[in-house]
C-alpha cells in the first residue's frame, strides 16, 4: 500500500473502533478524577509480548510480565479501553497465547527499540489524539525506557506499568545491572511509575463511580 494510502487505513481502523466500543468508560488525564464525557480512555500498549521473550528476559521477571499482563489485558477489555499491540520488525510476530490481539485490536511493527519507531503507530496516536497512554511489555530497556522517551516527546503522558514490564537477563557481574538501575531512575523524568494491583484498583473504582453503582 502506497503512503497516501496510510492515513485513510488508520482512520478506517479509529473510526471501527469507535463504532464498536460507544459506550467508553471516561477517564481525566490524571487517572484521578472522573473526566468529561467526551473524553477517550488511556490507551494501552502492549509491547513485543512474544514467545520468545523468555529467551533473553530475566525468568522471574517475563513470568510477572505476562501474569500481570494478562490481568491487565483482561480489565482493559472488560472497561472498553482502547488497545494496540506492538512487534518488532525482525520477526514474523508469535503473541504468547493468553496475550494475542482480539480482531478490533491494532497491531504494529516497528523497526527500532521504540514502539514510536514505527510511524504507522505515530500517526495513529497523533489522528485518534491519543493524550495518555499505559504501557507494559518486554524489556524495560532498550524497548520500554524509549518508547516512553518517544512518548513524551509527542507530548503524550505515560503510566509505565513496573511489575508488568520485564527485564532483561543479565549476570552480577555485567554491566548491564548498572544500565537496568540508571533507567529505573530515568524513567519518572518521562513516564509515571505504578502498580499493577494499583492501577487495577484505581480504575475499578473510577469504572464504579462513572456507572454510579
Amino acid at each position: 500500500m502506497g503512503s497516501s494510502g496510510r492515513p485513510r487505513q488508520i482512520q478506517q481502523q479509529i473510526d471501527s473502533i469507535a463504532n464498536s466500543k460507544a459506550s467508553l468508560t471516561m477517564y481525566s488525564h490524571s487517572f484521578a478524577y472522573p473526566g468529561p464525557k467526551n473524553h477517550a480512555p488511556p490507551l494501552l500498549l502492549c509491547s513485543d509480548l512474544v514467545v520468545a521473550g523468555h529467551v533473553s528476559e530475566e525468568p522471574a521477571s517475563w513470568r510477572t510480565c505476562i501474569h500481570n499482563s494478562a490481568l491487565i489485558l483482561t480489565t482493559a477489555r472488560k472497561q472498553r479501553w482502547r488497545i494496540v499491540h506492538v512487534y518488532r520488525q525482525d520477526r514474523a510476530p508469535n503473541p504468547i497465547a493468553s496475550l494475542r490481539p482480539e480482531p478490533d485490536e491494532p497491531v504494529f511493527q516497528c523497526r527500532g527499540p521504540s514502539a514510536l519507531s514505527s510511524s504507522a503507530l505515530r500517526d495513529f496516536l497523533v489522528m485518534s489524539q491519543t493524550e495518555e497512554l499505559i504501557l507494559i511489555g518486554r524489556s524495560l530497556v532498550p524497548y520500554c525506557l524509549s518508547t516512553a522517551v518517544a512518548a513524551a516527546d509527542l507530548g503524550v503522558a505515560v503510566t509505565l506499568v513496573a511489575d508488568a514490564v520485564s527485564h532483561g537477563a543479565v549476570e552480577s557481574h555485567e554491566s548491564s545491572l548498572s544500565i537496568s538501575h540508571a533507567a529505573m531512575r530515568l524513567i519518572p523524568q518521562f513516564a509515571t511509575m505504578t502498580s499493577t494491583a494499583k492501577l487495577l484498583q484505581l480504575q475499578s473504582s473510577l469504572s464504579l463511580f462513572v456507572s454510579g453503582t
